[in-house]
């Protein structure tokens, strides 16, 4: 299924990092006619600036898909472009702008038409989006850029096809991993470091981000749908094919790249930024990763798990719920004022 009307389908992964997404937008990139371009939001703010390195090993000012898509898009990546793709992000698709943007949520007032600055941060990841999938000769973008505020910002556009997945991890694990030193394969510099966050910290903001996409699914008027990372990597296709269905873009078995004992093959793509997971390819392992449950202090973990208690309760991840039940499909959202919840 291609856009409706002309528009360009995307498939935009919302969450909190180090859940997973990384891994499911390469495999979701692996299917025909689907391509995966990493976290587009950090391309004006850091990875063009910087002239990091592609998923494909090249640096981006040379990378010739990027290249062909600025010249389609802009007629290349000036620094004009990229300084009025920063500044628009800024003024309208902010944490801070969330509420505002949500189409379905009951307020007083209610502004006609979107701010200048919101009008061009949809034009130009339109422009990105359409471009992509013209140099690439897709028909479904794979986004993960994760933020939720700019994802409801992107699905207004009237030229955005736009379904919103969620992926979600454990918060314990994603609280380990962030507490963990990884090194930025995108840097050329080869030696800077991620950014770590306290456990306490990723427990919050963790915390937040899944109330945000959850406001998304109920007022935002978007198609919605929530993956749980530890289902994907125990069933890979079932789930994104329930995940896919759900989001009105339904994938066969056939389509999704072949897992054997838990090993899939990748190629290199073309996805930016991000962990170190998008630089590699080859037969990738997809795995639990449990290591939190053994290491992670016991103080941090009670932390943790008391900061995140009620969704951990209301995503399985407490209690004798079945892994693949708890798992994907929030629901289709067709009119703000539905949703539909596992």
């Amino acid at each position: 299924m291609g856009a409706r009307s002309g528009r360009v389908s995307v498939v935009y992964l919302g969450g909190f990092g180090r859940s997973g997404s990384t891994l499911v937008e390469r495999v979701l990139g692996a299917v025909p006619g689907w391509v995966n371009v990493g976290e587009v939001v950090d391309l004006a703010r850091s990875v063009a600036p910087h002239d990091e390195l592609c998923g494909c090993g090249e640096r981006f000012s040379v990378c010739p898909v990027w290249t062909s898509v600025g010249e389609v898009a802009f007629g290349g990546w000036t620094e004009e472009v990229l300084e009025r793709i920063r500044t628009a992000h800024r003024a309208a698709a902010r944490q801070r702008h969330l509420p505002a943007l949500l189409p379905g949520l009951p307020r007083p007032r209610r502004t006609s038409a979107p701010s200048a600055a919101l009008a061009s941060l949809r034009a130009d990841y339109a422009a990105i989006y359409r471009a992509v999938a013209e140099v690439t000769g897709s028909r479904v973008v794979v986004d993960a850029s994760k933020g939720p505020a700019l994802g409801q910002a992107l699905a207004g556009s009237p030229d955005i096809d736009l379904r919103v997945l969620n992926i979600v991890r454990d918060p314990r694990a994603v609280a380990w991993s962030w507490q963990r030193e990884v090194s930025r394969p995108h840097d050329v510099g080869g030696e800077e470091q991620m950014w770590r966050i306290p456990a306490h910290r990723a427990a919050a903001q963790w915390s937040g981000l899944q109330l945000e996409m959850a406001s998304i699914a109920r007022w935002g008027g978007v198609p919605t749908a929530r993956l749980r990372y530890e289902d994907f990597v125990a069933h890979p296709v079932a789930s994104l094919v329930d995940a896919t269905t759900a989001l009105g873009l339904p994938l066969s078995p056939e389509q999704l790249p072949a897992v054997d004992d838990g090993a899939i093959l990748l190629e290199p793509s073309h996805g930016l930024s991000g962990n170190p997971s998008r630089f590699r390819s080859g037969v990738v392992r997809l795995r639990p990763d449990q290591a939190w449950a053994e290491e992670m202090p016991a103080g941090a973990r009670a932390v943790v798990t008391g900061l995140t208690l009620p969704l951990l309760l209301d995503y399985g991840y407490t209690g004798h719920r079945s892994p693949h039940a708890a798992s994907a499909a929030v629901a289709a959202a067709p009119a703000p004022t539905r949703r539909t919840t596992t």
